[in-house]
This record gives structure tokens, C-alpha cells and sequence, in this order.
């Protein structure tokens, strides 16, 4: 079966859309005006007795004209469709006393100047009352809706036809009044079966209603007869004694016509062989009538381009009746040998449990006002009788992978639990079945969402396995994505191997690694990684090593790891070992220059044996080491006191490195620094600024400190110890000297004083 995408203008409403009632909810007698929800034609008038409202919320195939439509009820009907409804209340508005009927009426009244010989209106009718139910019969009717001409015993064009649609062999009519109770076919809101949006036709809207019930849309031919003037025409909608529970009538486009039904009736354009049902045959998954099998879409039932004509190019409405049948009887015309499918009335049904192993059909009629309904497939019309094969299990069409989750840093160790998440399938699953895997090895044991880690599971990736079922389905896995690798388990102790030699580790010695008796649990084995100074050596991966040339002088160590399936490899090193080469002689290295902080000292070393071998120089003050890699070194301020040292440190493949240390130098000395000349700079009278000029100071880094003298007193605080220095009328007839003060760590403190000013005037 060509699978097909379902497009379809559905009726949807606008979050947060309101009922729009044209005049504040009132007592019955107050009903909102219906004439231009109604759209009347000229000619037809209109009035309401009881309560009456119009909304725009678009629901269940209305408006099926325009941007609104009327509703009646025997409750309050602009509580029919609230801006924001709660699917768990009631409507239950009673109007009048306990045990009376309510009821709600509009009467059109159609001017005998119109000329019209039919009045067509499209209703539905909605109830609270319970559907379906035993305490229900003809002789005790529920809620009903009913359109009446002129007198209450008048023929009743509201009437549901019910299979009467249909002219199949041996099935007559059987019309049934609009009442909870007859009429078989309904459509339920909020029903798990219901086809998701997308795949089939949905008239329905989430929570529109607190209605329980409402049929699908249909349409009254009330038959005129103007030749003794106007027709009136009533439709009313009544509780039957039952004033708690609401019923509403739905009615819209109220037209006008020259004749109920004359002429030629519709049909299906037979190119396209009168259509197809598309979908999967399988319990839960939507089936749909498709008009034009070779398009991609599924074309609407009211589409004006939805495969069926009119010999007046009128557009045709589609109306539609599932039945189901055993396969024996799937080629029989006679309707008498299939049974009609209780709520099937819409383009879109989804086949339950008491469909499986039948064969389904679904009997289309055209509906054109003024002609002929007209039924497809008929036995009466070759080639056109289409049904589906047995309908067989369910088939899972949409779903998700399970999405495993558990620590919040996704670090998930032995102890843990893992859990699987899952979105729910299309249709809906009953229950989910799981399965665990580490490696893609199945888990034993492990069969509900939550996983506890083992020790079995350290160090391994996890997946899960989702498989939903439901009653009259095929099973239908998915597999999560990888999660891990979980945590590797700790070891309760470890050892630090050692390095067993025979004396000295020499060339061409073969040391062994010893991973020591503390491991906890016991390893299953050990690994081993040499090394030389830190680095590793390639292919030393025994426990037995033979020294090299290239191990002479060096550091050799070994890396051992305990090796056990689900722990962590926690690699231990052992202490290092010197390889030894032939004795270096070296020689003694000479420091020369004078030991005070800024001075230069220079490291010499003649004769280093054996020649060619590389030297690094170190020097020290005491045990700090001031510079290394340079033979010269200028003396820092941290060496005040303290002798230095030169240490010099020679290497060459195959001997043992030797470092030798020069004599210690006198005790270092505070350096000296270079101090200028400072002046004074201004004019020395009160009032005038006096600047400080320093001169050079030496090293780089001197911090100069200044204070100001008037005569032989120091000016004190912050006014004297700046840089420049207003002149104060206390200093009148006095000298002004400047002090500038020298300081550097290492260096001895040094003191200036400036020439002093002539003598401040005023």
C-alpha cells in the first residue's frame, strides 16, 4: 500500500480565543440576534426563544460558512465554548425547576416572495447526556434536537438517516429522530484513538468543550410550499425532562434552494476510480478515505478539489460510514451481511481490537444541496468496490530512542542507577518492555527502566532496549544511544614497586620490577613501563630490563599497574635508580670580581676532564640558588651577608655526571649607590612653589624620598615630604634647603641636601 500524507485545512482555533457572544449573557428571553451568524438569505428572517449566543471558536467542522456561527441551549450557551475551558467541568445550567424540561428554540420565518422550494441549514447536535447507555431508549429518549415546519406534527427534517444514506442492495431506510439515544454515530474529544493531527482528518480541538458528545455536521432540506404564503420553520433543542444536564444545537449557513432533491445525483470522477482507503491495516493506526489516490496529499472531505463532481460544477461535501465485515463477505453488495462501526462518521477511522481479522469499507455519499445523495462503492458500479484487507495487528508508526540518564555529570560509577526516558509512541503504547546491554551484550536479569550498576558493568558502555507493546500490536524496539563507559572501580590498596639489583645498576645489568604484595584485590596480572629521567622507553615493557648505553648517568624507574578486568589502571612508580658510567674528574671552578650587590662575578673553569664534556653553571648564596646557565652573575640585593658559591656540573655520555663547587667568596657586601646633586628650583618668596631637581641616582629602581627645611626646621607631615613645597609666610626672611633620601634594597641608604634659597620675601 502507497503510504500518503494526509494535508488538510483542519479547523483550528487561536490560543487564547475567546467565545464571542454579540451581547452580555442574559435570562433566556435575552438571546443573542443569530441573523448574521446564520448568514440568511433575503427573505428569511429570524428570531430566538430561550438562550442563544454566537461564537467564532471554530469546532467539529463549524462554521461551516463564514467566521462564526449560532449556538443554542437548553443551559446558558455562551458557557458552551469559554475563552479558557476546564475539560473536567459541566455545563449544568438549569433554567427552570427541577424535573422540567429546558429548551431552546430559533424560528426562520421564509417570505413567500423568495419563491424557494427548500431551506437548507447545516446543525449538529452536543450533549452532556450520556451516550451510548442502557437507561436510554426510543420509548425513554435522551436530549434531542429537532426542525419542524409550520405544526408540532409535522415531519421532522432534523431526522437522522442513518444507514438510509446508503442505497445498497436489501438495506432500507431507517431514519431516527436527533436524540442521544438514535443517533448511533458520534464523535468523542479527547479519545487516545483519535488519529494524531497530520495523519488524519481531525475536527476536534483540545478542551474546546465540556461537551461529552457531539455529532458530526449535517444538513436539513426542509421542503416549502409558498403558494399560501410565508413557511415557518423551527428548531429546537431540549433536555427531556432532564434540566441538569445541557444540550446544544450547532447551526450555521441557512440557504435557499429551487428544490430538495431533483435531477442528477454526484459522483466520484471516475477517473479516479471512486478512491481509495489509505493507511496501515493494523489495529490503533489511522485508516483514511483518499478521494485521489495518485496525488501525495489526501484530499479534505469539504476540499472543493476532492475528487468527486456535480452536474451543476456545484462543490461536494463528502459524507462517510465505516462498516466492517468477515473476509468471507467481502465482495457482498448486500449491506444486511456488514455491521456499521459504532462513532465511524468521518473521513478518518482507526480500526480497534473487535476490527481485527475483518475487512473494513467505507461508504462515501456526495452531498449536493438540491440532488440526489449519491453512495460509492456501489455493487451496482463495476470496479468500484474497494475494501481493505484483514485488518491485523497494530503497527507502532512513530517513536523515539530511549534517552538514558543518570548522575548529573554523566559520570556514572558501580552503585549507580541508570534510568531510561522515553517519549510515547504513535499510537500510544500500553506498557514498555526493557532490556539492558553492556558491550551489546545482554544484561541477565535486567529488565526494568532502572539499571543498578554492577561490578560487571565497570568500565563497559551501556545501552537499553525499549519495546512497546500494546494490546493488538505488534512489539516495536529502539535502542538508546552508548552511556558511559561507566566508572572503573577502585582499588582498595595499591604498592610502590621497587627495582631489584645486584649491587649497582650498571651497563649491561638486567634489573627486574617488583609490583610489591599490597595490591587489594589481587591482580589478574601486571603491566610494566620503564623509564629513563622521566621519559618513557619504547618497548620496555617487561618486568625484566637490560640496561643500555644510553641508561648511563641517567634516573631509571619503572611504572607497574595492576591489570583486573572493571578497576581503573592506577599506574604506581617506583623510586628511581642511577645507572652508572666512568668517574669524571672535573675540575675546581674559580669565581673572580668583588662581592657587593650590583658588582659582577665571573665563573672560570680550565682543565674540566675529560674535555668535550658539557657544563652548567649554578650559583648559590648559601642554599638558594640566585642563576643558572650563565658564568656570570651580578650580585643581588637577596645575597647581603651571605658568601656565593659557584657549583659547575659536567656530563658526558658514558660518565657519571660530577659537579664540583668553587671556593666560597668573602661575605657579600651592600652595594653603593650613585647619588646626585639635588637643587632648588623657584622663586623663594611666600606663596611661591618650590620644586625639588634630584639629579642622577643610581641604580635603576633608587626610590627618592624628599623633605624641606625652613632654616633649621624641618617642615613635618605630608606638606614637607613632597617634591614641591609652597612657601609658607612663617618662612618670610628664612633660607629654604631640600634632603633627598636614596633608598634600594641592598644598598646603603644615601642622603643629599640642596643648596639653600635666598631668603623668602614677602
Amino acid at each position: 500500500m502507497t503510504s500518503h500524507r494526509l494535508v488538510l485545512p483542519v479547523l483550528t482555533a487561536v490560543v487564547g480565543s475567546s467565545l464571542s457572544v454579540l451581547a452580555p449573557l442574559a435570562p433566556a428571553s435575552a438571546a443573542v440576534d443569530p441573523s448574521a451568524a446564520l448568514g440568511l438569505p433575503l427573505g428569511v428572517t429570524a428570531s430566538v426563544a430561550g438562550s442563544g449566543a454566537v461564537t467564532t471558536k471554530a469546532f467539529n467542522d463549524f462554521p461551516s460558512q463564514g467566521a462564526d456561527y449560532y449556538v443554542l441551549s437548553t443551559g446558558v450557551a455562551g458557557a458552551t465554548f469559554p475563552a479558557a475551558p476546564d475539560p473536567d467541568a459541566q455545563l449544568s445550567t438549569d433554567r427552570g425547576a427541577d424535573g422540567i424540561a429546558d429548551s431552546s428554540s430559533l424560528t426562520l420565518t421564509v417570505s413567500a416572495s423568495t419563491g424557494a422550494g427548500c431551506l437548507f441549514v447545516d446543525f449538529a447536535l452536543g450533549t452532556e447526556e450520556p451516550v451510548h447507555t442502557y437507561n436510554y431508549s426510543l420509548a425513554n429518549p435522551g436530549d434531542s434536537l429537532s426542525i419542524t415546519k409550520g405544526d408540532s406534527l409535522a415531519p421532522d427534517y432534523a431526522t437522522h438517516v442513518g444507514r438510509g444514506y446508503f442505497a445498497q442492495a436489501g438495506w432500507p431506510a431507517e431514519p431516527k429522530p436527533y436524540t442521544t439515544n438514535a443517533v448511533k454515530y458520534w464523535h468523542h474529544p479527547g479519545d487516545r484513538l483519535d488519529p494524531i493531527p497530520g495523519t488524519a482528518e481531525e475536527p476536534w480541538l483540545a478542551e474546546a468543550t465540556a461537551l461529552n458528545s457531539v455529532t458530526t455536521r449535517d444538513t436539513a432540506r426542509i421542503p416549502l410550499d409558498l403558494s399560501g404564503g410565508d413557511e415557518v420553520i423551527t428548531i429546537r433543542v431540549s433536555d427531556a425532562l432532564n434540566g441538569d444536564l445541557d444540550s446544544v444545537a450547532l447551526l450555521d449557513d441557512v440557504r435557499l434552494g429551487a428544490s430538495c432533491a431533483s435531477g442528477t445525483g454526484v459522483e466520484p470522477n471516475p477517473v479516479h476510480d471512486g478512491g481509495v482507503i489509505a493507511g496501515i491495516r493494523g489495529v490503533g493506526n489511522a485508516l483514511v478515505y483518499d478521494p485521489i489516490p495518485t496525488t501525495d496529499v489526501i484530499e479534505r472531505y469539504d476540499s472543493p478539489g476532492n475528487g468527486w463532481r456535480s452536474p451543476s460544477n456545484v462543490p461536494v461535501e463528502l459524507r462517510f460510514r465505516w462498516y466492517r465485515a468477515f473476509e468471507g463477505n467481502a465482495l457482498n453488495g448486500d449491506m444486511n451481511a456488514w455491521t456499521p462501526i459504532p462513532d465511524a462518521d468521518r473521513q478518518a477511522y482507526v480500526p480497534t481490537a473487535g476490527d481485527y481479522g475483518k475487512v473494513l469499507i467505507c461508504l462515501v455519499t456526495g452531498v449536493v444541496d438540491g440532488r440526489r445523495y449519491e453512495t460509492f462503492p456501489s455493487t451496482g458500479e463495476a470496479g468500484t468496490w474497494y475494501v481493505t484487507t484483514k485488518i491485523a495487528n497494530g503497527t507502532f508508526v512513530e517513536g523515539e530512542a530511549p534517552l538514558i540518564t543518570g548522575p548529573s555529570d554523566r559520570m556514572a560509577a558501580v552503585g549507580d542507577v541508570l534510568t531510561a526516558q522515553i517519549g510515547h509512541t504513535v499510537p500510544r503504547e500500553d506498557t514498555w518492555v526493557w532490556r539492558w546491554y553492556a558491550n551489546g551484550l545482554r544484561i541477565f536479569g535486567a529488565t526494568g527502566q532502572s539499571l543498578t550498576l554492577s561490578a560487571a558493568q565497570a568500565g563497559k558502555t551501556i545501552t537499553v532496549e525499549a519495546i512497546a507493546r500494546r494490546l493488538n500490536f505488534d512489539d516495536k524496539p529502539w535502542m538508546s544511544a552508548p552511556y558511559g563507559p561507566i566508572e572503573l572501580q577502585e582499588w582498595t590498596s595499591t604498592d610502590t614497586p621497587t627495582i631489584v639489583v645486584d649491587g649497582a645498576a650498571e651497563y649491561g645489568d638486567t634489573v627486574t620490577a617488583d609490583p610489591g604484595d599490597g595490591w587489594l584485590p589481587a591482580p589478574d596480572r601486571y603491566s610494566y613501563q620503564w623509564k629513563r629521567n622521566g621519559s618513557v622507553i619504547s618497548g620496555a615493557t617487561y618486568a625484566d630490563y637490560t640496561i643500555r648505553a644510553e641508561d648511563v648517568g641517567v634516573e631509571l624507574s619503572v611504572v607497574v599497574s595492576g591489570v583486573k578486568p572493571g578497576f581503573e589502571a592506577v599506574p604506581e612508580e617506583s623510586a628511581a635508580v642511577d645507572v652508572l658510567g666512568a668517574t669524571m674528574p672535573g675540575a675546581t671552578p674559580i669565581v673572580t670580581g668583588t662581592p657587593q650587590v650590583g658588582k659582577q662575578l665571573t665563573g672560570t673553569v680550565t682543565d674540566w676532564d675529560p674535555t668535550g664534556s658539557s657544563l652548567t653553571y649554578s650559583w648559590y648564596a648559601g642554599d638558594t640558588l640566585l642563576l643558572e646557565g650563565s658564568r656570570y652573575l651580578t650580585v643581588p640585593a637577596g645575597a647581603v651577608g651571605k658568601v656565593i658559591v659557584l657549583k659547575v656540573t659536567g656530563r658526558r655520555t658514558g660518565y657519571t655526571p660530577k659537579t664540583v663547587s668553587s671556593a666560597p667568596t668573602a661575605v657579600v657586601a651592600a652595594g653603593v649607590l650613585t647619588v646626585g646633586s639635588p637643587s632648588i628650583n623657584g622663586l623663594a618668596k611666600v606663596g611661591g612653589t618650590l620644586s625639588a631637581s634630584t639629579g642622577y641616582w643610581g641604580p635603576s629602581g633608587v626610590k627618592l624620598s624628599y623633605r624641606w627645611k625652613i632654616g633649621k626646621n624641618r617642615v613635618t607631615g605630608r606638606k614637607g615630604a613632597r617634591q614641591t613645597f609652597v612657601v609658607p609666610r612663617t618662612a618670610r626672611g628664612k633660607r629654604i634647603t631640600v634632603i633627598v633620601t636614596g633608598t634600594l634594597a641592598g644598598f646603603t641608604t644615601a642622603k643629599r641636601t640642596s643648596a639653600p634659597t635666598a631668603k623668602v620675601v614677602r
